[in-house]
């Protein structure tokens, strides 16, 4: 039985349109959404799960009133609880963790400490816990797959070589494995001067050329921050080392991620930019299903461009780099200054150019300390957003 986490964002859309037309169709166990009720309501009625949680008890009310209106038995849940438990329940064995932000940490957390398959679209719980998240997985027995497209692209490159996906990974890894690249596309300010930088809107940064995103991930990638941050978790998932993670642009979105080997091997990852491909395969892996794609073409192969990145020419990416050098809570410091930061940049309260110097501030300005539960890194969390808010209304007021 899956659940899923954010099931009206872009991931919880497609991951619903993967197991419409597949056997796991009638195997919904939780669905939740954050505000977005007549979108949760349609997918309940869709695939009747046993189980739906929206945040706020207005909300809860209204769709409890829907449900009985049409006949749906669907238990309606709210608050950040509830997602613990329809994540943690022991009827639910998979779980897909596609909110948006630091809200998934403990959710995920507590999925992973009851031994779940945990299909990881959320890449900041990973960043905040780090080897809390992966120790806990060790323990329990829980399997962590990640769905980011270039992630995803890196695993199913490595088990093409039989290498299941645990800690003979790993130690594969670490002896045969010499570099990964991850792709990115560069996003919609690419070649960008500093002065129409200075200039861009919400509506700007969230018009990505190739990739269908929510608001926030889509401002990421526009300021390379999802990038930094799609290198931090490489680090931590795949037990790499900073000098071994390589980002190489690459606007077409059709190479998502190569490995280099130890013999000189260099190895790549082509698919259509289509979030259903690393769906389908986090969902039936270690296999694969079969889903309706279409095939990438001759001519979507002609011209295929990469580029290096040269230094200093993000600063987002820079700073996530040296957030994962530094390490202990320097990642969750780094990654709520952001969600701050991008949440100000889309209700025009600050500049695109001001959130590399918002978390730049918070990185120097917010102690580095070892955070050794999840308790101590939501407290780091909680903090640093507070600081943020607090920085930002004081110097744009």
């Amino acid at each position: 039985m899956i659940t899923i986490l954010g099931s009206t964002g872009t991931i919880g859309k497609n991951t619903l349109s993967v197991l419409k037309n597949s056997e796991k169709r009638g195997q919904i166990f939780a669905l939740s959404a954050n505000k977005n009720i007549r979108l949760l309501f349609l997918q309940i009625k869709v695939f009747n799960p046993k189980y739906a949680v929206i945040m706020d008890e207005s909300d809860a009310i209204k769709l409890i009133d829907l449900c009985k209106k049409n006949s749906i038995n669907t238990k309606i849940l709210f608050g950040k609880k509830s997602l613990s438990f329809v994540s943690s329940h022991k009827k639910c064995t998979c779980l897909l963790s596609a909110i948006v932000g630091g809200a998934a940490l403990q959710p995920t957390y507590d999925a992973v400490k009851s031994g779940k398959k945990i299909l990881l679209a959320n890449k900041e719980s990973l960043i905040m816990s780090g080897k809390l998240l992966l120790t806990a997985a060790k323990k329990s027995g829980a399997t962590l797959i990640p769905v980011d497209s270039e992630h995803n692209a890196v695993l199913q490159i490595l088990s093409s070589f039989g290498v299941s996906y645990n800690n003979q990974t790993r130690k594969y890894i670490h002896n045969k494995v010499k570099m990964i690249t991850l792709t990115a596309s560069g996003g919609p300010f690419l070649n960008f001067t500093k002065k129409k930088l200075e200039k861009v809107t919400p509506e700007q940064a969230i018009n990505h050329p190739t990739w269908k995103m929510g608001k926030k991930i889509s401002v990421d990638s526009a300021s390379m921050m999802n990038k930094g941050l799609e290198v931090i978790e490489a680090a931590i998932l795949f037990g790499l080392k900073p000098k071994q993670i390589d980002v190489l642009i690459h606007p077409q979105s059709i190479v998502h991620a190569l490995v280099k080997f130890t013999d000189g091997s260099v190895i790549s990852h082509m698919s259509p930019h289509d979030m259903r491909i690393a769906i389908s395969y986090a969902l039936s892996w270690p296999e694969r299903s079969d889903i309706s794609i279409p095939d990438l073409k001759k001519f979507d192969l002609e011209k295929l461009t990469f580029q290096t990145i040269k230094p200093n020419q993000f600063e987002c990416l820079d700073l996530c780099l040296k957030a994962l050098k530094i390490g202990d809570n320097a990642p969750t410091i780094l990654n709520a200054a952001n969600e701050i930061a991008v949440e100000k940049f889309l209700q025009n309260k600050i500049k695109f150019i001001d959130i590399p110097v918002i978390i730049d501030k918070a990185l120097r300005s917010i102690p580095i300390t070892k955070c050794s539960t999840i308790k101590s890194i939501l407290a780091c969390d909680q903090h640093t957003r507070d600081y943020i808010r607090n920085f930002i209304n004081i110097k744009w007021k």
